[in-house]
């Protein structure tokens, strides 16, 4: 073929058709990004390195443009432990590029000065309100790009060591629910700054160890032991005293049984003598009136006393019986 023949123009045209269609079938898959569940995300543009405003919340497939991304952040409850070990964690369902936050045990100081070791955990989520602020002060991503999780470290081993300030070394062993409620208002506290726009839900707490020196442990033993020594004794003082007080009883009953039955020998005698003095009294005035219809029948006479004594001593003899020695008047 002669290459004078050859049109420069078609040839052209025809290989940009066919780089344009390469070029789309290979752009266009590109372009779509996929979006799991249990995710946010944040459109990151290739060209301008920002981050749009939009934050995508439900999972499936977004057309973004060819080279741009997804910045993702979980969108389910994580969990950020300081532990000293695995037991008690769950791993097995953990996401890979997400998985829990777990650190060693914090070293914190109490009231009184002494160190010990804190063990916890907590259950935290991301607001998808909240996800751009983030993004601006501590980026986002994976675990491998993912500068906001040792920041929440650091957010959190803050707020747990001032909680941890505010109470005595002994009070971590009688109060520790006092001390678990103080601890999730710090964080929560820590972990939403509404003037730089970090909005996280904190929504549980969990205090699991606090280690203290030997020395204190045992001497917790001790006071332990001795408070279960004071509590027995308190239970036997208590004891004690309801025996006591069933005693006081008792004889209070018996006491004013005896009162009782003075107060009735007492009333019982007002009445018999009551009846004693009025029976006298009648008697008397018996007597009185007959002798007063006695001094009737000769208080005319001259010598009315002299008669009555003359009409006695003849009633007198008219009853003697020889056979008596004595003079029935």
């Amino acid at each position: 073929m002669n290459p004078s023949e050859i049109k420069v123009v078609p040839v052209c045209i025809c290989s940009l058709c066919c780089l344009s269609l390469v070029f789309a079938v290979i752009a266009i898959p590109l372009s779509f990004k996929s979006l799991e569940q249990g995710k946010f995300a944040l459109e990151l543009n290739w060209h301008t390195q920002q981050i749009g405003d939009k934050s995508f919340t439900e999972p499936g497939m977004y057309w973004l443009g060819l080279g741009n991304m997804l910045v993702e952040f979980p969108s389910t409850f994580q969990t950020m432990y300081f532990i000293a070990d695995n037991r008690g964690t769950a791993s097995s369902d953990e996401d890979d590029e997400h998985p829990s936050i777990k650190r060693g045990p914090l070293r914190a100081r109490s009231f009184d000065g002494l160190e010990m070791l804190v063990s916890l955990s907590f259950q935290w989520q991301l607001e998808k309100e909240a996800l751009k602020p983030l993004y601006t002060i501590l980026g986002g991503g994976t675990i491998e790009e993912s500068l906001y999780r040792d920041e929440f470290v650091r957010f959190a081993r803050a707020a747990i060591v001032e909680s941890c300030a505010k109470f005595t070394a002994d009070y971590f062993f009688t109060n520790r629910k006092d001390i678990t409620a103080d601890m999730l208002a710090k964080v929560v506290e820590a972990f939403n700054k509404p003037e730089i726009g970090m909005k996280i839900k904190i929504t549980g707490l969990q205090l699991r160890e606090v280690d203290v020196p030997d020395a204190f442990d045992a001497e917790i033993i001790k006071t332990q032991e001795q408070m279960q020594e004071v509590q027995v004794a308190l239970a036997e003082r208590e004891e004690q005293k309801i025996i006591e007080t069933k005693k006081l009883m008792v004889a209070e009953e018996q006491v004013n049984r005896v009162y009782q039955e003075a107060l009735g020998n007492a009333a019982k005698t007002l009445i018999i003598n009551d009846a004693i003095v009025k029976q006298k009294l009648y008697y008397q005035l018996k007597q009185a009136q007959a002798n007063a219809n006695i001094l009737g029948k000769f208080w005319n006479s001259t010598d009315p006393f002299a008669r009555m004594f003359e009409m006695m001593e003849i009633h007198a003899l008219n009853k003697h019986n020889d056979n008596r020695l004595l003079i029935n008047l």
